[in-house]
């Protein structure tokens, strides 16, 4: 924040004077006094001021995920504090409580009296619940009692913006930076928090576990667990072992935040130093300062090859042409069968790793109390921005015999091939699931 209000210098200068001679006590002593309690009464006018309505980035230590708040501030001494965070169950609850700006080696935010969604972290109890840490070795509830989230409630205000949408905290226990970013006065406290935890959800995958940091200076870094939010940082072509950055980290309405400068480290050991990313297209993240450096899964061909998972096919999601090419197999399954209730189970695009190829995999229903599965090897290519599927073959000679069979499923196939599939997700950082067109039809894959 340039240009900005210092209250550490302020509380400097006043500590400054306090230490003057006896003979000038009563003077330095009161003028000290004096200024703090007009640093304190500013820096609350700055918080109710234009509806006194925050977010706070927030960090209990540097082993958890930062958390977001919604918070508003009123003259009268109460603050609404507002979130859906993990500990509250994922559930949106708001709850009102007390601060006070009080005066502690400078002006201090006190959140005075307990509030359930924010008191949480600063509580010293045992944490328990279905997030409560676990002892890998034994498999048992780690007790926490004395320490809890060791989170802090009270602040010291470090800096505001010469605008006053910005304040930079340090909490007095743990010293780690807490910011409260203004809201405009009229946003919905639980709208903005159901659409940051959509944001927030879709951002990262379990499922993808392996992302990338494509750097503006050619170098490419393997981003792991980063939907644990602690992310793991490490030369693609170096050392996973010894290279390995971690961090934690929270999403921001505007990007994710980094609880402290990371250092990351190349292959050939140069550190850089990366702190805040934002979100650019479909919600990949590039660094605050540098556009084109970015963290993405990638194109689905990389996400497919790199993680070698099992992809479901949505039976409910077939449109247009895709649904038609569908129904048409199902109709030719109930007249070769002689079975009315014909019908594909599921479909999916699973990793052979036998075979170290995709294949398309078909569960059938083919009478009352028969089944089978048939498989075939598929090939996914970039293409013009899109994917082109290649089915070669069988994976065996149970499901060669039963193509031969199938004409509608082979005109199926044909299509496939045919076509250029244009392929969006909800998130470019965690694609769990992607939606395809196909010459104006649809159909969505989901991972497991």
């Amino acid at each position: 924040m340039k240009n900005k209000k210092s209250i550490y210098l302020a509380a400097l200068a006043a500590l400054a004077l306090t230490a003057c001679s006896n003979d000038n006590e009563g003077i330095f002593d009161q003028s000290a006094a004096d200024r703090l309690e007009q640093y304190k009464k500013d820096y609350a006018d700055i918080l109710t001021e234009n509806g006194g309505l925050w977010t706070m980035e927030y960090f209990s230590n540097d082993e958890e995920p930062g958390y977001l708040f919604v918070m508003k501030f009123d003259p009268n001494g109460s603050v609404k504090i507002a979130s859906n965070h993990k500990w509250i169950a994922d559930q949106y609850k708001e709850e009102t409580s007390l601060w006070k700006m009080v005066a502690d080696n400078g002006p201090v935010l006190s959140f005075n009296s307990y509030n359930t969604v924010f008191h949480i972290f600063a509580d010293p109890a045992n944490i328990t619940g279905p997030n409560a840490p676990i002892n890998d070795a034994t498999n048992k509830d780690i007790d926490e009692t004395g320490y809890g989230h060791e989170g802090d409630y009270e602040f010291q205000v470090m800096e505001v913006s010469d605008d006053h949408n910005t304040v930079r905290l340090l909490g007095k226990k743990r010293m780690l930076n807490i910011y409260l970013r203004r809201l405009d006065p009229a946003t919905d406290m639980q709208a903005y928090m159901d659409s940051y935890k959509e944001v927030a959800s879709n951002l990262f995958s379990e499922s993808i576990p392996a992302i990338y940091f494509n750097d503006a200076d050619g170098e490419r870094y393997v981003v792991k667990d980063a939907h644990t939010g602690l992310m793991s940082i490490y030369p693609e072509n170096g050392d996973a072992v010894e290279q390995t950055r971690t961090s934690s980290f929270i999403i921001t309405p505007s990007g994710i935040r980094f609880i402290k400068p990371l250092n990351i480290v190349n292959a050939a050991g140069q550190e850089k130093t990366i702190t805040e990313f934002k979100f650019v297209s479909n919600l990949s993240l590039a660094l605050i300062d540098n556009e084109s450096s970015i963290i993405s899964a990638g194109s689905l061909v990389d996400v497919l090859y790199s993680n070698m998972k099992t992809w479901t096919i949505d039976m409910t999601s077939f449109t247009g042409p895709v649904k038609e090419k569908i129904d048409a197999f199902v109709s030719q399954l109930a007249t070769l069968y002689k079975y009315k209730s014909a019908k594909i189970n599921d479909m999916s695009f699973d990793y052979d790793r036998s075979i170290d190829s995709y294949v398309m995999r078909l569960y059938l229903k083919t009478g009352n109390k028969s089944s089978e599965t048939d498989r075939y090897i598929v090939k996914f290519n970039e293409s013009d921005g899109g994917v082109k599927i290649e089915m070669s073959e069988p994976a065996d000679v149970n499901s060669g015999l039963a193509l031969n069979a199938y004409t509608a499923l082979q005109d199926f196939f044909t299509f496939l091939e045919g076509a250029t599939i244009q392929y969006s997700s909800p998130s470019d950082c965690g694609p769990a699931y992607y939606n395809f067109n196909i010459d104006g039809g649809e159909m969505t894959i989901r991972v497991q």
